[in-house]
């Protein structure tokens, strides 16, 4: 999968890992690493998000488009905010 198909705000479901099938919210790429970062509210928290490996995450047909407006306009986002949206999958 290519780092371009996880959008911010774009909901994902964990595979691999401990976690696996947890749903997150994408809140950041990195392309240097390739690794995406992925927040849920509870577990991992939008200040400290964990980053994982594209082959790790599945895509779903969700996503936050508000995530990336108030990302972009520097409108804050907490953790609450998260849990809300992905608690009404």
């Amino acid at each position: 999968m290519d780092l371009d198909d996880f959008d911010i705000g774009r909901v994902v479901m964990s595979k691999r890992g401990k976690d696996k099938g947890a749903f997150y919210v994408v809140v950041g790429k990195d392309e240097s690493s390739n690794r995406v970062y992925v927040a849920d509210g509870k577990s991992r928290k939008i200040a400290r998000p964990k980053k994982k490996n594209p082959r790790h995450l599945q895509l779903t047909n969700w996503s936050f488009p508000e995530l990336r407006e108030r990302l972009e306009g520097d409108r804050k986002i907490d953790d609450e905010w998260i849990r809300q949206r992905l608690s009404s999958i």
